[in-house]
């Protein structure tokens, strides 16, 4: 009897462990949402039967990169890969402000989509989807096509684009689900986590309104001679306020950023210009000829420098087991006031 019971306790141990294995591991690998307008789509304005003018219609569109990091395949002929977004109340409301009650149900707006309904393991699928939201130019009489307000108008929607949740499914189960928010302005998750690991730190990486990231490396101790000298570790997160599309490295630019530079790229590099950069080390850092102040009860380093390219504040502390050294571009949209906060953040976030 007591073999039985240990026979089917190893059954159902088993059975477990295969449950958990086999459930589907993706990785969001890239994110974009952009507005513009779409030159490879026309548009036939009518009188009647006879089309006087083409105009081409501003969209909102949604490119992902997926990677399959599992051992199976994802999805196929029978069952594929289906995704859709799901917006926020947020993204709802500034739509509807922005380009009207028409645009509220994404699966009847007009527009298109690209989808890959199998993924290999180990591949990468691409999914992308485009919203016609209307055209810059007035019609007059003649606008068959909803007339967006002026951009000032449109800065909400820009602003709440990536509120939204991407949900990828396989026939009834659903795989993956991510919020595009942090995605868009964060670091994803098992992005975070991995750098963590190579830092034997946790990392606090602040998501801010009017920023997102850009670019996050580890970077490691050189190697002379065949040895590696120290085990200073470095992580850089780059903020930027315009985040444009992925810059694509080749398998030859990435194994020379890792054995020449000794830098391992996880997340973009995206285009934008750098504002804040971040870098958060597992030895403690230090400015030279710094003034000190106390926020949040740590002793916080201090310095500002202005040049031809602008005005930049730098700030060291020492929290826990990491040490962060922060650059800060000052300007009228981002003040000391907002550097001074986004420490703050960061140092509450560790009590």
């Amino acid at each position: 009897m007591k073999r039985l019971f240990l026979f089917s306790l190893i059954f159902v141990i088993c059975f477990m462990t295969a449950a958990c294995t086999s459930k589907p591991k993706v990785e969001l690998v890239h994110a974009s949402a952009e507005i513009f307008t779409e030159k490879s789509i026309q548009r036939g304005i009518m009188d009647g039967n006879k089309v006087i003018k083409y105009v081409f219609p501003t969209v909102l569109s949604y490119k992902f990169l997926v990677k399959n990091t599992g051992n199976q395949q994802l999805g196929d002929k029978k069952n594929p890969v289906r995704f859709k977004l799901e917006p926020s109340d947020e993204l709802i409301s500034a739509l509807r402000k922005t380009v009207g009650s028409s645009a509220l149900d994404f699966e009847k707006m007009d527009g298109g989509y690209k989808v890959d309904g199998e993924i290999l393991s180990n591949a990468t699928a691409e999914y992308s989807v485009f919203y016609e939201l209307g055209t810059e130019e007035d019609l007059g009489s003649y606008q068959q096509i909803p007339l967006l307000p002026p951009k000032e108008q449109m800065n909400e929607l820009q602003n709440k684009k990536f509120d939204a949740v991407l949900i990828l499914t396989v026939g009834e189960e659903e795989i993956a689900r991510f919020d595009l928010r942090t995605y868009a302005k964060g670091l994803p998750q098992e992005v975070q986590q991995k750098m963590e690991q190579e830092l034997g730190i946790n990392m606090v990486v602040p998501v801010l309104d009017r920023y997102q990231v850009k670019f996050a490396e580890v970077m490691y101790p050189p190697i002379v001679n065949n040895e590696v000298i120290g085990d200073r570790r470095v992580a850089t997160i780059v903020y930027t306020d315009q985040k444009g599309p992925l810059i694509e490295l080749t398998n030859e630019q990435r194994e020379h950023l890792e054995k020449q530079q000794r830098r391992k790229l996880y997340y973009g590099e995206y285009e934008g210009k750098p504002l804040i950069r971040m870098e958060i080390s597992n030895e403690k850092n230090s400015i030279a000829n710094a003034k000190v102040q106390q926020i949040e009860g740590v002793e916080v380093e201090y310095s500002f420098k202005e040049v031809e390219s602008g005005k930049y504040s730098f700030y060291s502390f020492h929290v826990d087991k990491g040490s962060y050294f922060i650059t800060f571009q000052i300007n009228d949209s981002f003040t000391e006031k907002d550097a001074v906060d986004f420490i703050r953040r960061i140092l509450n976030s560790q009590k």
